[in-house]
This record gives C-alpha cells, sequence and structure tokens, in this order.
C-alpha cells in the first residue's frame, strides 16, 4: 500500500510541485493519476520510490515512511518506469539491459536467465535482444525500460506515460 499523508514539495528552484497531498492506493488497486502538463504527477510518483523526499508530509510504502529508506531499499518494492526511457537505459544490448538490475537485485545467474527471456517474449523484443537500445524507436525503448522492471517482479510498478510512443497494439 502506498499512502501520501499532506506532502508538500518544492523543488531548489522554489517551484512548489505539491501542495498538502493526500492520496491512499491500496495493494491491488490500478490508479490512473491525470493532469495537465506541470500539474505534479511526475513529481508525486517519484516520492513513491524515494526519488524525491517530500519537503512537508510523509509517505508511506508497506507502512514505511520514504524518508527512513533509501532509494535503493524502495526500489526492490517499487518499480518506476521513466516518462523518458532514455533517463534509464545505459547497457549496450537490450538483454542486458533487462538483465542488470536483476544482477543488482542479486538474482543467481538461472533466474535471471530465465526471467531475462520472460520478459524479452512477453513485451516482444526477442528479435532485439542482442541490440543496443539506442537502435530501437522510442516506443521500443519504452517497452525496453517496461521489461527490465517487470523482469524483477516488484510488487508495485509505475508508469510515468506509459502509452507515449507506442503504437495500437502495444498500448
Amino acid at each position: 500500500m502506498i499512502r501520501a499523508v499532506d506532502v508538500h514539495f518544492t523543488y531548489p528552484s522554489g517551484v512548489e510541485a505539491l501542495r498538502g497531498l493526500s492520496i491512499e492506493i491500496r495493494d491491488g488497486e490500478f490508479v490512473a493519476i491525470m493532469g495537465e502538463n506541470g500539474a505534479g504527477k511526475t513529481t508525486l510518483v517519484k516520492h513513491f520510490n524515494g526519488l524525491l523526499k517530500p519537503t512537508r508530509g510523509d509517505v508511506f510504502v508497506d507502512g514505511h515512511n520514504t524518508k527512513e529508506l533509501s532509494v535503493a531499499e524502495l526500489s526492490r518494492k517499487v518499480g518506476l518506469v521513466f516518462q523518458n526511457a532514455d533517463h534509464q537505459l545505459f547497457c549496450e544490448s537490450v538483454e542486458n539491459e533487462i538483465a542488470y538490475s536483476l544482477r543488482n537485485f542479486g538474482f543467481d545467474e538461472a533466474t535471471i536467465s530465465k526471467r531475462v527471456k520472460w520478459a524479452l517474449n512477453f513485451l516482444d523484443l526477442l528479435r532485439y535482444r542482442k541490440t543496443s537500445p539506442f537502435m530501437l524507436s522510442g516506443g521500443e525503448r519504452k517497452r525496453v525500460v517496461l521489461s527490465s522492471v517487470l523482469a524483477w517482479d516488484p510488487e508495485i510498478v509505475i508508469t510515468d506515460e506509459p502509452t507515449m510512443g507506442q503504437d495500437y497494439h502495444q498500448k
């Protein structure tokens, strides 16, 4: 469960992005956070995995205050797919990109191989496994990032602008 209580966030530039926001998202719920550009949607979801910490107020993930946990601790539980896939990609091949987080989390090589294969098939990326993600289209890069998050099977998956760059079938 994610619970935000009276969350305020001000960027170092002085821009106040969140003002007194409270929300509760229960286990098993699918939630869409919608609003105009600049409304604070991305700022809010970055609080859920600790990339940002509230200026005032609290965010809890499974009862734990995100102010007391590192991004590394939260990322095992909360997978975040950024709006811009290029901000998450850095490996030389699609399969290495998917395997990277699994290795980082300490999965054994047999499990890594199995999960990478599953993710490649699940998001129709098998033909690109040896390809640099930077050689792919924007929509394909977005799917690579999503597959790298889904491969480690986090309890919570957050996608920022998930259908951007996707064709009708992929949406």
